[in-house]
């Protein structure tokens, strides 16, 4: 009986031991996988580029998709559809842009495509494919980024429910004519028609949200690529490993002399000729990496609340959350020095400045904000953990996270940073958790892009704070646009005192290259995106 138990466990040990040795194979040759794959790029005719530590596939239209990996991968394959104003220098820049020109009367653009623009299939580009690129999401009833860039085109959030016409253009056919807000002339003119006065049209329709795509490469529900993606940009998709995050893109036109081959690829491991999104402290430290922190606020962070749980919807309780905190102490423990404090939407940088509230940055003041708690009903808070959903890659080691914890802890407020889960994006129904650490980039002229996203959408259903004055503010403010800042000074105030959304930074991009094998980067407009075209090897 003895001998019997003891081979037993002899075998039980058996086991155990070779089921770890197992997964220890198996993560390891996942690794050596992606290592194998990575070492492959050792030329200088393939450039690797580490997009972010967080894996995603960089097209498509889910909102967990960064905003520098949506910008960097749009505009190098998509294209642009017009030169935008932060590219300063347009001709040094060199982006394939689609429009010959364009002017905006009062509530009206008309747009003139060039002619011989080409997808990578082959064919001529019309504004038969602005049309449906403009109103895809829509039409799939996809109430995502674009319905919030498109908002003030007359009839846009009726694209699903109107009657959809067809038209055969060069043996394509298409959906045409669906809504009064646009109307395609010709091949190659197209006019837009707004609801209110719109001088940033353009600004936020070149975003990489809406790239100008061919309907034929989509299946027949306009949902999903048959292929790869495929644009009118320097680079073509040519290749994806959808198991370790690689993909592969190859120079359009062979005569241009760019960079032949990139490799996007998206790993925690210190690998990449060239790391994008520095935000762990993982990347960006080798003796050979180069940093540049770009001078432009790409980005702010801070705590956006969903305003249908009782939590986030208590006033008290946002400004308590506010006043807890120390700015100027969280942001100083930026990995990079790229934070900035900051509380209001609009940075205190460049062409925002104008635009903010003449108001001074609030202070932290801890008997106030325990004041404040304490009117928030008890049970919502006091002797738990609230949970805080997160899109930072690998959050809790970060140390101005762990010191915001601490001093929200100071005031009686016990929170739990939770990793990131890319299904996960935003509130949903009857969701739970009432606070989620975001936050918005600055990829377009438009002062009133960001605070969209906090008027009645759609979109952020769960984020609005059903608040009339606000949104009569918001109005006001993208309606008398050419009267001067004045109404989004106003906007901005209010939005910053009734705390809509609690910003505790700014934040700049980091980017580091590999000086073995990258001479330089080239002329880059800002850290919302990497022109790959720009990047240099040695020779």
């Amino acid at each position: 009986m003895i001998r019997l138990k003891f081979r037993l466990i002899i075998l039980l040990i058996f086991l155990a031991l070779t089921l770890i040795a197992g997964l220890i194979y198996f993560t390891n040759k996942n690794k050596s996988n992606l290592y194998t794959a990575f070492a492959q790029t050792n030329n200088n005719e393939v450039i690797s580029v580490n997009m972010s530590e967080f894996p995603q596939v960089p097209w498509g239209d889910d909102n967990s998709i960064t905003v520098h990996v949506s910008e960097t991968f749009s505009t190098a394959v998509h294209g642009t559809l017009a030169n935008i104003n932060y590219l300063r220098n347009i001709d040094k820049a060199n982006e394939t842009t689609l429009l010959k020109d364009y002017i905006c009367d009062s509530k009206n653009c008309f747009a003139t495509l060039k002619k011989g623009m080409r997808f990578h299939n082959g064919r001529e580009v019309t504004a038969y494919d602005v049309e449906f690129s403009f109103l895809r999401q829509p039409l799939i009833k996809k109430f995502d980024f674009a319905t919030s860039i498109l908002n003030d085109l007359i009839d846009i959030e009726n694209t699903a429910k109107n009657k959809i016409n067809y038209i055969l253009v060069n043996g394509i056919r298409y959906p045409s004519g669906i809504i009064k807000g646009i109307k395609v002339k010709d091949i190659y003119n197209i006019i837009f028609y707004f609801k209110r006065e719109n001088n940033f049209f353009f600004q936020k329709a070149s975003e990489g949200r809406i790239p100008i795509v061919p309907i034929e490469e989509f299946d027949d529900k306009y949902i999903h690529w048959k292929h790869f993606p495929v644009g009118f940009g320097k680079y073509k998709v040519v290749a994806a490993d959808y198991k370790n995050y690689i993909f592969s893109l190859e120079r359009f036109q062979n005569e241009e002399n760019i960079p032949k081959y990139i490799k996007l690829i998206f790993t925690d491991m210190n690998i990449g000729d060239v790391k994008m999104s520095l935000e762990g402290p993982k990347h960006g430290f080798s003796p050979y990496d180069k940093k540049i922190i770009f001078p432009n606020i790409s980005s702010n962070m801070g705590f956006i609340f969903n305003y249908q749980s009782e939590l986030g919807n208590n006033p008290n309780f946002r400004k308590a959350l506010s006043l807890a905190l120390d700015r100027e102490k969280i942001a100083h423990l930026s990995l990079h020095g790229e934070m900035t404090p900051e509380d209001q939407m609009l940075p205190n940088f460049g062409w925002h400045k104008e635009y903010r509230a003449k108001i001074d940055i609030q202070k932290q003041n801890v008997a106030e904000a325990k004041k404040l708690l304490e009117r928030v009903p008890h049970h919502l808070w006091k002797n738990k953990i609230i949970a805080i959903p997160t899109f930072w890659a690998n959050i809790n080691s970060l140390d101005y996270i762990l010191e915001v914890k601490r001093q929200l802890s100071k005031i009686g407020l016990n929170v739990e940073f939770l990793e990131t889960d890319p299904n996960y994006t935003e509130f949903r129904e009857n969701d739970p958790n009432a606070i989620f650490w975001s936050g918005f980039a600055f990829a377009s002229d438009d002062p009133n892009r960001n605070f969209a996203f906090f008027y009645k959408s759609p979109i952020y259903v769960r984020e609005y704070p059903n608040d009339r004055k606000f949104d009569e503010l918001f109005l006001a403010s993208t309606q008398y646009m050419s009267n001067g800042p004045l109404y989004t000074q106003k906007l901005s105030e209010y939005f910053t005192k009734n705390n809509i959304m609690v910003i505790v930074a700014n934040t700049r991009m980091v980017v580091s290259y590999d000086t073995r094998k990258i001479a330089s980067l080239g002329l880059q407009p800002n850290g919302s995106k990497l022109l790959l075209w720009e990047i240099k090897a040695h020779d």
